[in-house]
């Protein structure tokens, strides 16, 4: 059974028809005489039949080379607009670009991220995906995501982007009431803001379970925005990063340390990496993490703990 035709072959017999010669064919695709003959040789092998009339440094079209040239230029003629497009659109920084982040990262990066990305690029249309789903990039759901592990699929770049810190949190007056933790030992006489089993895959989030005593009372909750709201309104302490919690101005951090550190990564299509419009995303995305890295991370002084009696 003959193997089917490479596509680029179809344009070797172009390039012969339009040079006249394998010397001229050979000149317009860049490439030696002996490419030039092969190529023809394996297209005449896949179609089983003689498309050229050897004789000389001149050459004449068969019939069925003749058929096959008409054929040949009128897919060049179809994708020759198709491929000028897809140049242009990966050149230009016009256009559309999703990026995928957890809910949380929304309301910063709308604040932090888009307004200085419309000033600097303002054809580009920036659309947050807020999703704890994990978005598939190579299918195309979004073109960008922010992804807390690094990813292992071969085809995705990856670029470390965000450090975050989780941190236990609770609101001041429940602390005045109840008192401060000295330590996450002291967890087990506290009220407690807890996350659904699902949540678990987190390990910041089932971190806190270990503390939790049979009968104690405990908020469980199914995402951060709710347990951040939870722990404002007094239901108790629990875990948090912190540039989450810091949007409520009356939660305290309970302790210095953090009780996880998690890395976030920049992530798209390594078939995107020469695309204009989404390495200008993915860098203002970089650029905006780095500028604001502290507050990412809460790696900043905790506000101090009142003193005994105050």
């Amino acid at each position: 059974m003959a193997a089917e035709p490479e596509w680029s072959d179809f344009w070797v017999l172009v390039a012969l028809a339009r040079a006249g010669s394998v010397a001229g064919a050979a000149r317009e695709l860049h490439v030696d005489h002996s490419t030039v003959s092969r190529r023809l040789a394996a297209l005449e092998a896949a179609v089983g039949t003689m498309l050229v009339i050897r004789g000389g440094r001149e050459f004449n079209l068969t019939a069925d080379g003749r058929s096959l040239l008409a054929a040949a230029e009128a897919m060049q003629a179809a994708a020759t607009p198709a491929v000028l497009a897809i140049r242009r659109a990966k050149a230009g920084l016009a256009g559309l670009v999703r990026v995928s982040v957890a809910p949380g990262f929304v309301p910063p990066l709308m604040r932090l991220l888009l307004p200085p990305l419309r000033v600097q690029h303002p054809e580009l249309e920036v659309e947050l995906v807020g999703a704890y789903h994990r978005a598939d990039i190579a299918h195309g759901e979004v073109d960008i995501a922010l992804r807390m592990v690094r990813p292992t699929e071969p085809d995705l770049v990856a670029r470390r982007a965000v450090e975050t810190g989780w941190f236990l949190f609770a609101s001041r007056d429940y602390l005045d009431l109840h008192g401060w933790p000295a330590s996450p030992a002291d967890l087990g006489r506290h009220r407690l803001v807890l996350y659904v089993e699902a949540m678990h895959n987190v390990p910041a989030l089932r971190w806190i379970e270990q503390y939790r005593c049979d009968g104690q009372h405990a908020f469980r909750v199914d995402n951060l925005e709710i347990a951040r709201d939870a722990m404002s309104a007094d239901a108790g302490i629990g875990v948090l990063p912190y540039f989450i919690a810091a949007t409520a101005p009356n939660l305290m951090r309970v302790l210095p340390e953090p009780v996880d550190v998690n890395v976030g990564w920049i992530v798209y299509h390594e078939t995107q990496r020469d695309t204009a419009r989404i390495r200008a995303v993915a860098s203002a995305l970089a650029s905006c993490f780095e500028t604001h890295a502290e507050w990412f991370s809460g790696f900043v002084a905790p506000q101090a703990k009142p003193a005994d009696g105050a």
